[in-house]
């Protein structure tokens, strides 16, 4: 019986936590970066989603494109607010697979 008691309390106890949030890493392709304000726009707009952040930024192919690596909670943050971020500054972004230009 004590068994019982005590399997019942570890399941309880562990019940009792939330389940874990995932970090989940995207890819953000960003297009009309013509100026260093233009990257500081869109870095600030996705900081500006909760949890996001930035791992890295590759300048793309063609004049004025790059591509983001973010970093996100799933639990607080999902990629269509990350886009979103971006498209109300004024800035075309879509997610990319990675090595996709």
């Amino acid at each position: 019986m004590k068994s019982l008691h005590l399997a019942l309390a570890v399941v309880g106890t562990l019940a009792a936590f939330p389940a874990s949030a995932a970090e989940q890493r995207i890819n953000i392709g960003v297009g009309e970066l013509t100026c260093p304000t233009c990257s500081f726009t869109v870095a600030t707009a996705m900081r500006g989603v909760p949890t996001v952040e930035i791992i890295d930024f590759r300048e793309g192919e063609e004049f004025g494109t790059g591509t983001y690596v973010v970093a996100f909670d799933d639990q607080a943050a999902n990629p269509d607010m990350i886009i979103e971020a971006v498209l109300a500054n004024g800035y075309p972004a879509e997610i990319v697979e990675p090595g996709d230009s």
